[in-house]
């Protein structure tokens, strides 16, 4: 089977990195680019070796919106997944008004399954995600993480959080110690009871939980 060749442009490493981890773990799919920016992205499109583009909306220098209309400009027409943190219905009018392009939430579970969807399968499904995904959305969506909104999970203290986000900044326990005032036996302790709250396995997961609900762009 020919592989399906998909380029991203996303600011978020961090979120990038994870969503193009699983993706590659599909042997049926393979990264031809990437990006930091639209910018980079249109840099290359006329070769036109993409069969799909995952493009977030919101990125320093060139937006995704305004790399979306290059790229339909150039008439070249494989299909967008365009993503964003919230549903925004002033945007989702812009990105119909171009073909093929997919406007769903910045979650990697969520653009795995809409390009599996569209690539594999029928997209009939997808519909179905947007009204779902339209309908829920509200300001608070700006607010809270979606962690802290289901009753049926552990919702993070903020200690917990801002413990989380230095782990997504890169440091190591001593040096999360050393930025809140605790040992950093302390903060093995931290780490280790809230990756066991959460059933996670480590502190990369643990970092990846932190992108996938928005703690690290947290106001906490």
């Amino acid at each position: 089977m020919k592989k399906v060749r998909f380029s991203i442009a996303d600011a978020d490493f961090y979120f990038k990195e994870i969503l193009v981890k699983n993706l590659l773990s599909d042997h049926k799919l393979q990264l031809r680019s990437s990006c930091n920016n639209g910018n980079e992205l249109i840099r290359h499109i006329h070769l036109r070796q993409e069969d799909v583009f995952l493009i977030d909306l919101f990125m320093p220098i060139m937006s995704g919106i305004e790399a979306i209309k290059i790229i339909r400009n150039y008439d070249i027409q494989a299909p967008i997944i365009a993503y964003s943190a919230t549903y925004q219905e002033d945007i989702a009018q812009i990105l119909f008004a171009y073909p093929n392009v997919f406007y769903c939430q910045k979650k990697s579970n969520i653009i795995e399954n809409i390009l599996s969807y569209m690539v594999f399968t029928p997209v009939n499904r997808y519909k179905e995600y947007l009204n779902g995904w339209k309908a829920t959305s509200n300001i608070e969506d700006f607010k809270l993480p979606v962690a802290q909104k289901e009753s049926n999970e552990y919702a993070p203290t903020i200690i917990e959080i801002q413990i989380m986000r230095l782990c997504y900044e890169g440091l190591s326990n001593k040096e999360i110690g050393l930025k809140i005032n605790l040992s950093a036996r302390t903060i093995d302790t931290y780490i280790k009871r809230l990756t066991d709250k959460l059933n996670l396995k480590s502190k990369i997961d643990l970092i990846r939980y932190c992108v996938e609900n928005g703690y690290y762009n947290s106001s906490l």
